[in-house]
């Protein structure tokens, strides 16, 4: 991990005279402060690809394990959102299962209806990194499945 660095001491005048040490002080609390402030905090999340581009099941995994992760970072979030997963839980089943038995347009009708309830809860229990993550994802395997 890449982490910033400087040399406090350079921003320490040895020509100014300060008896009581203040600002070697100051320079210090500032120091801690920005240090602080700089820390890595938070997760990236970034385009990674799926094991293959061409198995329905496996991208439809690998969309349920984006929506599992959206879960664990907060962007699913509040009060009904269990019942919000297990819907959108569903749903990917359910395509799965009809791309599996090579009903490729119930699997499109079922993933169409898992972006429709994305929809519906962006902004109330779906933040905007959520929505996008998972509604570009389930587009994604939409083409895959000839949907236009």
């Amino acid at each position: 991990m890449l982490e910033p660095s400087y040399d406090p001491d350079d921003f320490i005048s040895d020509t100014v005279e300060d008896p009581d040490n203040t600002k070697a002080l100051a320079v210090a609390d500032l120091d801690n402060a920005i240090q602080q402030a700089i820390k890595y905090r938070g997760v990236t999340v970034g385009p990674t690809q799926p094991l293959s581009l061409t198995d329905i099941g496996q991208l439809l995994d690998f969309l349920a394990s984006l929506k599992h992760q959206a879960v664990s970072l907060g962007w699913i979030y509040g009060p009904g959102s269990d019942g919000i997963v297990q819907s959108l839980d569903a749903k990917l089943t359910a395509a799965k299962a009809s791309a599996a038995s090579g009903d490729d347009k119930t699997a499109i009708n079922q993933l169409n209806a898992f972006i429709n309830e994305l929809q519906a809860q962006r902004g109330k229990h779906l933040n905007d990194n959520a929505f996008y993550l998972l509604q570009a994802n389930a587009q994604f395997i939409l083409s895959k499945l000839g949907s236009p």
